[in-house]
């Protein structure tokens, strides 16, 4: 039975171990501290954040944490306030302040014209964003997974990004509007659903994670068992390539903040530097500078700025995913996000 004191000597030993486990990865492979910290759990209801709220109220005693949790409604399907009242009776249980706000995001995606999961997406981090500083969260804490990991590699090989990017998600986003913590990244799916069956924990599953009319879903369903196959530890060797890439990502974090500038709101790498790079790392300092404004770096974007660069076809746009542009002209590159993203 869960309770407001509950704490680390609730869970049995193995699962002791694995809480323990994300509070060291925090610390030590993501340079997150968490002692006397204020954080907010994005809690959707499902097993991932279920499992990420108990951890983290395990946690909490002694490592001196204060939790806070919000669920957005995203109002698409007749169940899920069910769903947000069933969030809402458990943080009860655990003695933590809950918010929760309904949304019709089906409205929001005709408004914004875009479609109905980046609308969702939006929504959500607007929402989990204006909660985290009403309350004073240093962090918004979400429940990402080794197999979200895993498919979020598969899902950015296809659509062509570039490395460090094709490593997969970042487990610290900093940047304006949103302070995300991905503390369960190296875990597997089983370790928490299995945590949560251990000690009664019911959880709530969305029907849409089983529609194949979304993307991730046919990655989760119908690719990835597919690699599995070929190779039952695939989320092993992405956790590797995962930890490749965050090195990389680090060391050209550093470089960059030696080359670039800020300039009008964006990050400028003026022409003076770009001449004195090489072809390799003046792109890669082009996909760090798109990662940092939250943006993804496409391999053909790169190469096409790239190819203008040289021949000094100025002035020119580009656009990058995830809302970030490009603009090149005798003065550099400058990159910065299209606005309203």
């Amino acid at each position: 039975m869960l309770h407001p004191s509950f704490s680390l000597k609730d869970l049995s030993a193995g699962d002791a171990r694995m809480a323990l486990s994300v509070a060291r990865f925090t610390r030590e492979e993501l340079g997150v501290p968490l002692s006397g910290e204020t954080l907010l759990i994005a809690l959707s209801g499902g097993a991932d954040s279920t499992a990420l709220l108990v951890i983290f109220c395990a946690l909490r005693a002694k490592y001196d944490i204060s939790l806070f949790a919000a669920h957005l409604d995203h109002g698409l399907r007749a169940e899920s306030a069910e769903e947000a009242e069933a969030a809402g009776a458990l943080c009860r249980e655990l003695g933590v302040p809950f918010f929760s706000r309904r949304e019709d995001v089906g409205k929001l995606s005709q408004a914004w014209r875009c479609g109905v999961e980046e609308a969702g997406r939006r929504a959500r981090y607007a929402f989990l964003e204006q909660c985290r500083r009403n309350v004073g969260a240093r962090w918004i804490l979400t429940a990402h997974h080794a197999g979200d990991l895993a498919e979020d590699v598969l899902m950015r090989l296809a659509r062509g990004a570039a490395w460090p990017g094709l490593g997969g998600m970042e487990a610290v986003v900093e940047e304006e509007g949103r302070r995300v913590l991905r503390p369960l990244l190296m875990l597997e799916k089983k370790e928490l659903s299995g945590m949560l069956e251990r000690l009664g924990v019911s959880w709530r599953e969305d029907a849409s994670n089983a529609s194949l009319a979304w993307r991730r879903n046919r990655v989760r369903h119908e690719i990835m068992p597919l690699f599995l196959a070929e190779n039952p530890r695939f989320h092993e060797s992405v956790r590797r390539i995962w930890r490749c890439a965050q090195r990389d990502r680090r060391a050209w974090k550093e470089r960059l903040a030696s080359l670039s500038e800020e300039s009008d709101g964006g990050i400028l790498l003026a022409d003076g530097v770009l001449k004195g790079l090489d072809g390799a790392d003046r792109m890669r300092c082009m996909a760090e500078a798109v990662e940092r404004l939250g943006g993804e770096a496409r391999a053909d974007t790169l190469e096409r700025v790239e190819a203008a660069w040289l021949r000094r076809l100025f002035p020119r746009r580009f656009s990058f995913g995830g809302g970030v542009k490009a603009e090149l002209s005798g003065r550099g590159l400058l990159f910065h996000r299209a606005p309203g993203r």
